[in-house]
């Protein structure tokens, strides 16, 4: 393709050479020796076949061949330079990250830990918001979405974060009051209104049956954790949502019941071959942080 493209050193030397009108001077900015410029000099004029320079007693000035085409290879030069440095420092130009994540895993997870994110990439401006509604990137302008769902969701490319593994949690003070699994018949269930089985479910996996009807409803995670924290009743929340809740002690875990729900977390991404350097980050720091938790 580039048949007639001459070595890349003779020319840096050629145009240090050509523009300070001494090899000298050229080998002093190159850092290299002077008998270095004189052979790479020698070896483009070797290439185009005629003389680049008049070399004179104590002085050097270029042929006319040797000016016109110094004033290309500058140039050209200077285009590659800036296309260099263009692409060296496009991360740190201000960018703007749009992040739509689940409310719970943003108010209770993820809002707590973006310091440590924007720390390692100051150059990123994150516009975060919640929901918990399909995502649809061809209208929503979001680079990154996270969702919990039974099975992959469509339309998007999607990389599973883990599986949502619950834990039985209530208030100090009511575990006390749990002799047993069965002993939460007496208790009120705080019910996640999204998830309306989930009790039945969990229910079913431990091998017990529930018979009470006393049951509050909330909508999200962090909503069950502060009911439960505050008596009201015994819960199931993932254990990664209330690590902080477990190691205070405002919440324990009454019972060692390990569930894995038929929930899990994916992170989604428009559909393209290629992802941007920003959002790239954001996947590597999020596998990361998400590490402990991942099967």
């Amino acid at each position: 393709m580039y048949a007639h493209l001459p070595p890349l050193n003779s020319l840096r030397a050629f145009e240090s050479a050509a523009r300070l009108m001494s090899f000298t001077l050229a080998s002093k900015e190159l850092y290299v020796t002077h008998g270095a410029i004189s052979k790479q000099v020698k070896i483009l004029e070797e290439y185009v076949g005629m003389p680049l320079f008049i070399r004179q007693h104590r002085s050097l000035r270029l042929t006319d061949e040797g000016e016109m085409y110094f004033v290309s290879v500058q140039s050209a030069l200077q285009t590659i330079n800036s296309a260099s440095a263009d692409l060296m420092i496009q991360p740190l130009q201000a960018q703007t990250l749009a992040i739509n994540v689940l409310p719970s895993l943003t108010i209770s997870w993820l809002i707590p830990r973006m310091e440590q994110f924007k720390t390692r990439f100051p150059h990123l401006y994150v516009d975060l918001s919640i929901g918990d509604f399909e995502v649809d990137f061809s209208s929503a302008k979001y680079d990154i979405a996270v969702r919990s769902a039974t099975s992959a969701p469509k339309g998007a490319n999607v990389m599973k974060l883990m599986d949502e593994d619950l834990c039985l949690v209530c208030s100090p003070e009511m575990s006390l009051q749990l002799s047993s699994l069965e002993a939460i018949n007496q208790m009120t269930l705080l019910k996640h209104t999204t998830r309306p089985d989930l009790w039945n479910v969990w229910a079913e996996d431990v091998g017990i049956n529930l018979t009470t009807e006393n049951k509050f409803g909330v909508e999200h995670f962090y909503m069950l954790s502060q009911a439960a924290a505050s008596g009201m009743g015994v819960a199931l929340i993932p254990r990664f949502f209330i690590e902080d809740e477990l190691a205070s002690g405002k919440l324990v875990i009454p019972f060692d019941a390990k569930f894995t729900s038929p929930y899990s977390y994916y992170l989604l991404t428009p559909k393209s071959s290629n992802l941007s350097l920003k959002v790239q980050s954001f996947i590597d720091w999020l596998l990361e942080i998400f590490q402990p938790y991942r099967n």
